[in-house]
């Protein structure tokens, strides 16, 4: 793993998302793509490489239109078919509407005072210590505990929800299919086995036997009359775990990482209205989803490049979201920012039909994770360097030491 660094280190030479250099600091590459060379080919990736788009109206559209910029090769730089969410619609349609109605206005809300007290059970584990690792400690418990509840599933099995999780993203930096294949197949099989156990006493007790939770809801879906497979059902289920956790890992880590580094933590913590300025903020500023890929359904000529049909696209969503052209003073994180302007146009959750399901859930935890270790861990400071995520799609720390006044 690499240290992270602030942006404005730099970053020269020819553009290689897998370089020490730009895994360090993306987005002085991003700036530098986004000025000289909008539309990039990285030749060094499998058999025909892929291309990168970096100015937000170029991402945008790129992923506002999915009957040319399409998904049924996979979100990630291997040609892979996925289905379920990852698909086009109408198929991902079918897959969507089962899994918006577990995250719905509604019952995200009813699960804030939850999320509060096991954030602050967390917190209790090492409050007294001084020092910690955040995402050891805290970043990665919670989002795996909050999936954990809302699919269904024990969250004694946490560490190993984690562990794939991990091993499935760092499996996007290898062009050969079989080593994210690897962590994929330990999933499957964990889960083939909570779908098959579950059959069996809907089967022998009706839909009332079964637990209110996402995992029936899915289970007991159809379409077409018909329910679900678990072929159809496991790739659904994987997005939700590693996009449930990951994701939102990196997210209050990002956060409490740059309102550290920069000096606005204490700014934040003694006003707490800032809050959801400091979380939209982040999302712009340090999205934890670099970007994702799409395939071109016909040949494309964007600013003077062909694109040839059929080729491995990156939008990336960080560039697009420090877009001069689309946003004043970018490179400057700012809590001033408009957060209804922020939520409208930023692209960390990904833009139209293809919008995260999860972000409200996402924000809440984020929210509520500041809060706390605002009131919990006074004087709070970084206290080392982080190491970042292995994955060149992800930005985010895997590792970030802080210690704080803890009472004598």
């Amino acid at each position: 793993m690499t240290a992270m660094r602030p942006s404005g280190s730099g970053a020269s030479g020819e553009y290689d998302p897998f370089s020490p250099a730009v895994l360090e600091d993306p987005a002085s590459a991003h700036r530098k793509l986004r000025g000289e060379c909008p539309v990039h080919h990285h030749a060094g990736f499998g058999e025909k490489g892929f291309y990168t788009l970096s100015r937000h109206a170029d991402v945008a559209g790129f992923f506002g239109d999915w009957r040319l910029w399409s998904s049924e090769w996979g979100q990630g730089p291997i040609y892979v078919r996925e289905g379920g969410l990852k698909s086009d619609p109408p198929e991902h349609t079918v897959y969507r509407k089962p899994v918006t109605s577990a995250f719905t206005a509604r019952r995200t809300a009813a699960l804030e005072g939850w999320i509060t007290a096991t954030a602050g059970d967390l917190i209790d584990g090492f409050a007294g210590d001084g020092r910690a690792d955040l995402c050891a400690s805290f970043a990665v418990p919670l989002p795996v505990l909050v999936i954990a509840k809302i699919l269904g599933v024990p969250a004694s099995d946490q560490g190993d929800f984690k562990n794939w999780s991990d091993a499935f993203m760092a499996g996007q930096n290898a062009a050969d299919p079989a080593v994210q294949g690897a962590a994929r197949a330990e999933i499957d099989g964990y889960f083939s086995g909570i779908l098959a156990r579950r059959r069996e006493t809907l089967a022998a007790g009706g839909p009332d036997a079964l637990p209110d939770d996402l995992l029936t809801s899915l289970l007991t879906a159809e379409h077409d009359g018909r329910p679900f497979t678990d072929e159809e059902l496991l790739p659904l289920i994987l997005l939700l775990l590693v996009g449930g956790n990951e994701t939102t890992t990196s997210l209050i880590a990002n956060a409490v990482w740059r309102l550290l580094l920069l000096g606005l933590w204490d700014e934040v913590r003694s006003r707490p209205e800032l809050v959801d300025a400091a979380v939209e903020e982040s999302l712009r500023y340090d999205p934890p989803v670099l970007g994702l890929f799409r395939t071109n359904t016909r040949p494309v000529v964007l600013h003077g490049v062909e694109i040839p049909e059929g080729s491995k696209v990156h939008g990336l969503y960080a560039s697009a979201n420090r877009d001069p052209e689309a946003w004043d003073d970018p490179d400057t994180f700012r809590l001033d920012r408009d957060v209804d302007d922020l939520r409208r146009r930023h692209l960390s959750f990904g833009v139209g039909q293809y919008l995260c399901p999860g972000a409200a859930l996402a924000r809440l935890e984020a929210r509520v994770a500041l809060r706390l270790l605002g009131e919990r861990l006074p004087g709070l400071r970084l206290a080392g360097e982080p190491a970042r995520v292995d994955s060149f799609m992800m930005w985010g720390p895997a590792a970030l030491p802080i210690a704080w006044d803890a009472p004598a």
